[in-house]
């Protein structure tokens, strides 16, 4: 069964569209609610892919190493490490985002709490195990996050004026830490982003070899020719998508700043009018890469 992922900006910036007193209107709330819903699709989907697109690419790997020479048990498990790595750190980045997910439902309950010491009590709570996977999070993928530096240089946020009670006080303890793991979540997303598109690259060009030259080559006749045609057409066309996505997939790094900006009780409805743009390119080019029924 599929797990559901609610988007903690959105839920962010949905709340702040609450407790700021009536300043947009009801049609934009219900925009940002459902760029939340279709980033939380697109988010899933994204993770998804990167695991598919490596344990895809890994199997290609080992069927083009046993034409050549039959690989020995431990030469396999070498190989499919790396897929279990993958497989770890995107459960690891769910669970990053359901923390920050509950986090900002726990902000919610506690601008219309009448007992906001329990709430506060909660957030503590969510915020000790978001620093944990975070932190592992951080320093466990060197080898995707090249430039440790950029989480130095995350200051506190100045929180409007118009957020006023537990809710200005929570957000003015807390939004360095959050914005630091929202960078972390950006952080990563781009770099698998990239990840996939090497991947698909790879899958690509072995797939090439396995089902459209080798069947050439051999003595007899190809049986279904429009088949064949078919998979060359879908493989020579594959890279092409593969760079969309990594195109497409940085606007998720657009939420951070989105969550600042309300934070600090800035607006811009052209930015999230793109934003909505962007999150539905991305689920048309992860549409393009599902494996046909």
């Amino acid at each position: 069964m599929k797990t559901k992922i609610y988007f903690p900006v959105i839920v962010a910036v949905a709340m702040m569209t609450t407790f700021l007193g009536g300043c947009r209107s009801t049609d934009e709330y219900k925009k940002l609610a459902q760029a939340g819903t279709n980033y939380s699709n697109a988010l899933n989907q994204l993770l998804d892919i990167a695991v598919e697109s490596r344990i895809n690419e890994s199997s290609e790997e080992l069927l083009l190493q046993d034409r050549d020479i039959n690989r020995t048990f431990d030469n396999y498990k070498k190989l499919s490490g790396s897929d279990s790595n993958l497989i770890e750190l995107v459960n690891r980045l769910k669970k990053h985002n359901r923390l920050l997910s509950k986090y900002f439902h726990l902000l919610e309950d506690l601008a219309g709490s009448n007992a906001p010491e329990r709430t506060q009590t909660a957030i503590g709570g969510v915020i000790g195990n978001l620093n944990i996977v975070g932190q592992t999070l951080r320093i466990n993928n060197n080898n995707l996050i090249k430039n440790q530096e950029v989480f130095q240089g995350i200051g506190k946020l100045i929180v409007s004026s118009q957020i006023r009670g537990a809710l200005k006080e929570e957000l003015e303890k807390r939004n360095q830490t959050i914005m630091l793991e929202l960078k972390t979540q950006q952080e990563l997303l781009n770099a698998l982003s990239t990840q996939i598109k090497g991947d698909l690259k790879e899958i690509q060009e072995k797939q090439e070899l396995r089902l459209v030259i080798n069947p050439l080559l051999e003595p007899t006749v190809i049986e279904s020719e429009d088949a064949w045609i078919t998979t060359r057409r879908e493989l020579l066309t594959q890279e092409l998508t593969a760079a969309e996505l990594e195109t497409a997939s940085q606007s998720l790094g657009d939420f951070q700043s989105i969550f600042q900006d309300f934070v600090e009780g800035r607006s811009n409805s052209a930015r999230i009018d793109s934003l909505l743009t962007d999150i539905e390119n991305l689920l048309s080019v992860i549409e393009k890469l599902k494996p046909k029924e």
